[in-house]
């Protein structure tokens, strides 16, 4: 009996590796027959049976956890993301991730291991070289990337028992994109009460980012998990770039509202690359991996689930008043 192990599980890209996991491994349920939660919060509608509560930023209290799973594959999406501090951006993603690969080499057996990684690594890519593929010699320029960037170097370092494949995922979008996202930001505010025009401060839109739903994300970990080589980083995208400004105008039509776009410096400021866009031939090649939900799709489904999420709220302050 395969013992699956996630981290991450109550954040943007793990709450849907959970769900792709309890589908089937290979589309068809019950192909999976355990499956682990580890981490600080047990998720909503979870059995916690099948939770582990663990630190992974504690190296003592990681290695109990894991010899009590003793896992054959591991997802890990666990890390903290921008903008947390830099300091909580290296001892989340990097060195809890070397506490977890620590704890599972423990183990002394076979071990699948898909680390989480991001575009963030590659650090500004020039246009020739894109799409860019896995052998292209990234150079971070943030905390964020270099944390990322340092865990998985140190995961593909690892050699047997742990089989180690690294999932570079570039920009996820859909249900559940954090405020702390361009695209997740425009929905919440697209929801603010008040009248319209909407009063929108905002930075680059004229930046091209490789989004992918992250629902495709968790069917490229499981697959990578499956039929990834050890070793290896696969780039996890959609080998095409959308400018960010579209995807405001997407949702901007799908409120219905009417808006007035003026630039805040200070977001201004923060750019990252004017374009990023991921060569994805191998995953498809090696994996059978597609990414399958458009852009359309993805940009619907979030603003349906963050109008969702605020309706609520809107509606009692409508009794209220």
């Amino acid at each position: 009996m395969a013992v699956w192990l996630l981290t991450g599980a109550t954040g943007f890209v793990g709450r849907h590796v959970l769900d792709a996991l309890q589908g089937g491994v290979d589309g068809s349920s019950g192909s999976v027959t355990k499956i682990s939660v580890l981490g600080r919060r047990c998720p909503q509608r979870w059995s916690h049976d099948h939770f582990i509560m663990a630190d992974l930023t504690d190296a003592v209290d990681i290695r109990q956890a894991i010899v009590r799973a003793a896992p054959d594959f591991v997802i890990h999406t666990a890390g903290r993301t921008p903008p947390a501090p830099d300091e909580e951006l290296y001892r989340a993603n990097f060195w809890g991730t070397i506490h977890l690969l620590s704890a599972l080499s423990s183990l002394k057996k076979p071990v699948r291991v898909v680390l989480s990684g991001s575009a963030a690594e590659l650090g500004p890519v020039e246009t020739k070289n894109l799409p860019v593929d896995e052998t292209y010699l990234g150079c971070p320029t943030e905390a964020y990337g270099r944390s990322k960037s340092l865990a998985n170097s140190a995961g593909l370092a690892e050699r047997t028992p742990l089989e180690v494949v690294v999932a570079r995922v570039f920009n996820p979008i859909g249900p559940g994109t954090p405020p702390t996202q361009a695209l997740g930001r425009f929905a919440d505010r697209l929801t603010d009460p008040g009248s319209d025009p909407l009063e929108l401060e905002l930075g680059d839109l004229d930046a091209r980012r490789d989004f992918i739903d992250v629902r495709d994300v968790a069917r490229a970990m499981v697959a990578l998990a499956l039929r990834g080589q050890p070793r290896h980083v696969y780039n996890v995208g959609t080998g095409q770039s959308h400018r960010v400004g579209d995807g405001l105008d997407h949702l901007v039509h799908l409120s219905g509202r009417a808006v007035r776009v003026s630039v805040d410096r200070a977001l201004q400021s923060r750019r990252g690359p004017a374009d990023s866009c991921a060569n994805i031939d191998r995953i498809v090649t090696q994996t059978g991996w597609r990414p399958a939900i458009s852009w359309e799709q993805s940009l619907g489904d979030l603003w349906r689930e963050v109008e969702a999420r605020k309706r609520p709220h809107r509606v009692d302050q409508g009794a209220a008043a």
